[in-house]
């Protein structure tokens, strides 16, 4: 399971870096809410720390590139969202 540090705005909603992390103490997701939605960059690990993806966020939506990674770390995919 996860260990989560979600901070929250005045309304109770996520807002700033939230950061997860595995038990084992290697990070689990990366990125930054502003009032409930994701803004800026974002990235997930798996169990073992390796990076399984990252892109950027606008207003809750993908935004530019984003790449996926397979578990040993090699590119998977890049795809651009608009």
């Amino acid at each position: 399971m996860n260990k989560d540090k979600t901070p929250e705005n005045k309304d109770g909603q996520p807002h700033g870096l939230w950061e997860s992390y595995y038990l084992s103490g290697k990070p689990h997701y990366k990125g930054n809410y502003i009032n409930s939605k994701e803004d800026g960059p974002w990235e997930r690990y798996n169990s073992n720390g390796q990076l399984m993806y990252k892109g950027k966020y606008i207003n809750g939506n993908h935004d530019g590139y984003w790449e996926y990674y397979y578990d040993n770390g090699q590119l998977y995919s890049k795809e651009y969202y608009i």
